[in-house]
């Protein structure tokens, strides 16, 4: 009896491990990519949501300290300075992926995309981290400017 017990014992102790194992090859392959790519964000910046309140909607560029797997939050850090308020510090949050808004990467044109106008964006105040939205006015255009070389000679006289 004592026998019987012990392995229906370890059955569940194993059954519960299996549960809260977080082995990413047991996931869909959707769900694995989606993990992946939030694990692949870790010392990236992306735009993150920081606060919960709709009236009061702040985004700042900050950077990604760690994704959780289990609670599926990132870890991030505003990497400046707070207000004299916040005693000068950094700023740490931990975030559903529904707060993040990760940025194209840096060496990977095809990442990124033209806004037409009227879209609705994020923008950076110039020199801080912070983020307010925007809508686009109108685009960048590619302007071509062909320069021919031309050649003067100069003449030169002497006396």
């Amino acid at each position: 009896m004592l026998l019987t017990s012990n392995i229906a014992d370890g059955s569940d102790q194993k059954r519960r491990r299996m549960k809260s194992d977080p082995d990413i090859s047991r996931l869909s392959p959707s769900m694995r990519s989606h993990i992946e790519a939030c694990l692949s964000l870790k010392d990236e910046q992306v735009a993150a949501r920081v606060t919960s309140d709709a009236e009061k909607d702040e985004w700042f560029v900050v950077k990604v300290i760690n994704f959780d797997e289990k609670t599926k939050e990132f870890e991030v850090l505003d990497e400046e300075p707070g207000d004299d308020e916040e005693g000068g510090v950094q700023k740490k949050y931990k975030l559903p992926a529904s707060c993040i808004i990760p940025f194209p990467k840096r060496h990977d044109p095809s990442g990124t995309q033209e806004f037409p106008a009227g879209r609705n964006v994020l923008a950076v105040y110039p020199g801080t981290t912070a983020l307010y939205k925007a809508t686009v006015i109108s685009t960048p255009r590619k302007v071509t400017i062909l320069v021919t070389t031309v050649i003067i000679q100069y003449i030169i006289y002497t006396f």
